[in-house]
This record gives C-alpha cells, structure tokens and sequence, in this order.
C-alpha cells in the first residue's frame, strides 16, 4: 500500500483476508492451538507472518500452516510482547476495579478499564511492529515511540479496536475461535495502518 493510498481500513482488510476460502480453517488450527500451553507459540507465531506481510504492505492473504519451528520461533516475541502491553495492564486494572465491585457498583465498576482496553491492543500492535524491523526487543519496548505511533495514526485506530471488544464480548460462547480469527484480522489492521503512516511520513520526508 504506498503513500498515495487511502489508510486502510478495517473494511478492507477483512475482504482481502476473509476472501480466502481456507481462511475457516486456518482460523480453526490457531483457535485449537491456542487452546493448548506451549503449542500456543504456533498460533502467535501464525500471526507474526501475518503481521510481517502487513509491515511490508504486502499483498494480505493468510499465510499457510507450515515451517513449524519458524512459527514457534517467531511466537515467542509475540507472546511476550501481548503480556506486557495487553494482559499485564488489563490483569492491574481489573485488579484495582474490585474494591468498585465489592462497594455495589456492578458493571460500572469495569468502566476505568475502557480507557485501558482501547489503548492496550493499538500499542501491542506498535510494540509488534517495532520489533519486527531487526527482531530486536530492545525496539519493542520504547514506550515513548509506541504512543508516537500511535498518536500519529488517531482516530482510525478506534474502529478496529471497537470492533474487537465487540467481537471478544458477543463472541464469548466460541472465544478461542474468536480470539484468534480476531487478532488476525484486527493485528493486520493495525499494521497496515501503521505502514501506511510510515510510508506517507517517508514519502513526505523526501519531498521536503
């Protein structure tokens, strides 16, 4: 997707991948490996060569189940980074939600972690994204860059983002089906959007 293009869109990037018509079951061999400790390296290491297609801008397919120990290899960072900047502040704020609970407060009590689960997934992405150029962990995990990211893309990144707690919360009864077919399509979003940005800043740099 080179500068000139429009931003993607979550829209789009679901056509692209949605259009395969294996994507089922690929979906379903993540979904079940997910499921399972240690084989759930396989299934992030899926979704890191799906998000390293959408790093480069290159064309979105879902990639095929092969080269395992690639996979495994690759899950680890990927795995890694999502405790760090997804569980680990959800598991605080929840924890710091419970005295609102335990006062009567019910469903209200979980508002303080929206904020917290809007931002988490869009700097997970970032955190993945980063990482990608050299594999480098120390890229991963510069928290001023991420949330420069993050802020140079904006409001787009509140669609995908909406529409994967929406997916999680209405999804609960297939959740590992959810969850994986979820951060599929929703991890490419945010990686092309980011390339997209980075590209247009690249582009806008020469001009200058």
């Amino acid at each position: 997707m080179s500068s000139a293009a429009a931003m993607p869109t979550l829209e789009l990037v679901c056509k692209r991948l949605l259009s395969d018509s294996a994507w089922f079951m690929k979906c379903l061999v993540g979904a079940v490996l997910i499921l399972v400790p240690v084989a759930h390296f396989w299934a992030c290491g899926y979704l890191y060569e799906l998000f390293k297609r959408a790093r480069r801008g290159e064309p979105l397919e879902l990639p095929e189940w092969e080269d395992w120990g690639r996979l495994f290899y690759n899950g680890v960072p990927v795995f890694v980074i999502f405790l760090v900047f997804t569980v680990a502040p959800l598991a605080v704020t929840w924890v710091l939600t419970r005295p609102l609970y335990m006062l009567g407060a019910g469903w209200f009590s979980y508002m303080p972690m929206m904020p917290v689960l809007l931002g988490c997934f869009p700097v997970t992405a970032a955190s993945i994204y980063l990482y990608q150029k050299r594999e480098d962990y120390r890229d991963a995990f510069r928290p001023w860059l991420l949330l420069r990211m993050v802020r140079a893309v904006g409001l787009p990144l509140v669609v995908p983002t909406l529409a994967l707690v929406g997916l999680l919360v209405t999804g609960l009864p297939l959740l590992p089906f959810v969850f994986f077919a979820g951060a599929a399509l929703l991890g490419a979003t945010y990686l092309s959007m980011f390339h997209h940005v980075e590209t247009a800043l690249r582009g806008a740099t020469r001009r200058g």
